[in-house]
């Protein structure tokens, strides 16, 4: 077993909320926040960062459990095994620390009350679920500690592992709430701030591309059947690839206007190639073998998180 797989990932941050001024149409929007001033459309954007930086430390927590979980699953099918658990370290928790004042727990005035109840209640089901599993996994520890599994046969031990794999599809499934959310809201509000922002075009164009490929992660990911979706993921990837080759032939920014940021685009084109690449070996194995991997699913969510890197590199 293993903790669910992540597939939505919001950016973690816009560095240029400092922009003023702009026409706040756009025919793009998707939200009732589009309408929104460049003050308001600010506070939507800082609490998406407050946000996205708060599941994030979380995330990073549950990738550390998840391999304690292995291990010590391994080690509780062969406790006589002098070297079960060697090798566990402490499943560390580093605190959320932003210098915003906004709190995750606390949606601007400027979200319509619908959307701050949406915040409020899937938050607090987030901090619920993390609490839960933080005390289980404890719970778990104390018994390996006591080397409790020699009474059971290491009974409960499985039995508290099963319930932090269970825990944890509730945690995800707020996760998901709260960062889809955020995916639209925080869009309208980024194009507001954006508007007269020159260096905008790259902007959209890399959070379009980031935006494509966790669709096309969804779409293979989620695919129950390979050889019966593969023509429709073969699609979809080659309009990833046109994509590509689009943004890579863009002009570049000034140099000497924006030191360094011609660099940064290119590398996060780069990244995008990355991922094609790692996508073509993946759909090149499910072809033969007819589904997606552990480890596939894996590769490709790990591509799409450097291509956050990149782009977050870009905007700060």
């Amino acid at each position: 077993m293993k903790l669910p797989i992540k597939l939505l990932v919001v950016a973690a941050a816009i560095s240029f909320a400092a922009c003023k001024g702009g026409d706040k149409k756009d025919g793009s929007a998707k939200t009732e926040y589009a309408e929104a001033s460049n003050d308001d459309a600010n506070e939507i954007v800082a609490y998406n960062n407050v946000l996205v930086g708060f599941t994030d430390k979380n995330n990073e927590y549950l990738k550390r459990l998840d391999g304690n979980l292995k291990k010590i699953a391994k080690g509780l099918a062969n406790p006589n095994d002098r070297f079960a658990f060697i090798g566990i370290i402490p499943a560390y928790s580093t605190p959320h620390f932003s210098t915003s004042k906004v709190k995750p727990e606390t949606p601007p005035s400027v979200l319509s009350s619908d959307d701050q109840k949406y915040f409020k209640d899937n938050v607090a089901g987030l901090n619920e679920s993390m609490t839960k599993i933080k005390d289980a996994y404890k719970s778990l520890d104390d018994y390996l500690k006591a080397e409790d599994w020699k009474d059971d046969k290491g009974s409960r031990g499985k039995k508290l592992i099963d319930s932090i794999y269970a825990m944890s599809k509730t945690y995800y499934k707020y996760d998901e709430n709260v960062l889809a959310k955020l995916e639209v809201i925080g869009d309208d509000a980024e194009r507001i701030i954006l508007k007269t922002h020159p260096l905008k075009e790259y902007i959209f164009a890399m959070k379009d591309d980031r935006k494509a490929v966790g669709e096309f992660n969804k779409l293979i990911l989620e695919s129950k059947n390979y050889k019966a979706d593969e023509a429709k993921i073969k699609a979809a990837y080659a309009a990833l690839e046109v994509q590509n080759k689009k943004h890579v032939e863009m002009s570049v920014p000034n140099t000497a206007e924006y030191p360094g940021k011609d660099g940064s685009f290119k590398r996060f084109n780069d990244s995008f190639n990355e991922y094609l690449i790692e996508a073509r070996k993946v759909m090149r194995d499910a072809a033969t073998s007819g589904k997606i991997t552990e480890n596939n699913a894996d590769d490709l969510i790990r591509k799409h998180d450097y291509m956050r890197t990149t782009y977050n590199s870009f905007v700060d």
